[in-house]
């Protein structure tokens, strides 16, 4: 790995795709052993600075890595994947990955760089059409930021939020200028599928929403064997555009990664929220329980916190 460091954890993000092999049976690879948590926040054991580490860890020669598309790269190895992960009290990672965190309200926010990367990305880099009507499907984290970071780009945002009580939440936090709704999203220009799911449900939601013309970018972490279901002839017909979005990218003179702790430091009401609960890393079992609830507290995010 180059030169290395050691972080001492403090705040570590426990991602949807982490919940997903944790809490049941994984249909897909996982590395042996496994090590997760890539949402890290800790302190250089060298510098003593807070910082964030970026999960990513490129050849940074190829011909995706020249390019900036580091997201891309064959030869890609990623921290709390192939690499030792945050979930433990220190966990030793490239010097090259780990970035100062500005003065937050709460250090804990830095663990939505991460999805906040993913959204920046989406953003960026799978909305290439002119500002319209943007719709989101999903009320969880990566939903949220996508939406923020929409709305700061000049793009008319809805964002379907099936759960009442999250949806109640999000009201209070969000700028009144991101439109929440219950059931579905009015004809939108571009739709966002930043989902989870076993099943291509809201992937078909989003192709019913996108006017013709339009197109459907895919955040969501599908499970390895979810398939889709609807008529190729449909989206044809439609000229409707599908695109992937996945993890985020170091090019056109932007990191995702860097502007994504950038735009925390800005704060807001709404990282309090998707940072709000958490638990010991000894109580992990607890914070998957709750997760997986079905009651109207259900955290957006768990973040688990060391001893020290």
């Amino acid at each position: 790995m180059g030169d290395t460091t050691i972080i001492e954890t403090r705040y570590t993000g426990v991602c949807g795709s982490d919940v997903a092999k944790l809490s049941h049976p994984w249909q897909g690879r996982l590395p042996e052993p496994w090590h997760p948590g890539h949402e890290i926040v800790g302190v250089d054991t060298e510098s003593g600075e807070w910082v964030a580490v970026d999960p990513l860890v490129p050849c940074r020669s190829c011909h995706y890595c020249d390019r900036g598309f580091v997201h891309l790269c064959p030869e890609l190895r990623r921290i709390g994947w192939d690499l030792p992960g945050g979930l433990a009290g220190a966990v030793r990672v490239p010097r090259d990955n780990t970035l100062p965190l500005p003065h937050l309200h709460d250090p804990a926010h830095g663990v939505l760089a991460d999805p906040m990367a993913v959204a920046l990305h989406g953003v960026r880099c799978g909305l290439q059409m002119p500002l319209g009507r943007l719709g989101v499907i999903g009320g969880g984290v990566i939903g949220v930021c996508t939406a923020i970071c929409a709305a700061e780009a000049g793009w008319d945002v809805h964002v379907l939020v099936r759960e009442p009580s999250r949806s109640h939440q999000l009201s209070y936090v969000l700028d009144p200028n991101i439109n929440l709704h219950s059931a579905e999203l009015p004809p939108c220009d571009i739709v966002v599928d930043a989902a989870s799911g076993d099943s291509d449900a809201p992937v078909r939601q989003a192709l019913k929403a996108v006017r013709d013309g339009g197109t459907v970018l895919v955040q969501n972490a599908y499970a390895p064997r979810a398939l889709l279901s609807v008529p190729l002839r449909d989206v044809f017909r439609r000229s409707i555009t599908l695109r992937g979005s996945f993890s985020y990218c170091r090019t056109d003179g932007h990191d995702d990664f860097r502007d994504a702790i950038a735009a925390l430091a800005k704060g807001g009401d709404w990282a309090a929220l998707l940072t709000r609960d958490r638990f010991p890393l000894s109580d992990l079992p607890q914070g998957l329980a709750a997760l997986k609830s079905g009651s109207r507290h259900r955290p957006f995010k768990v973040l688990l916190t060391s001893d020290i």
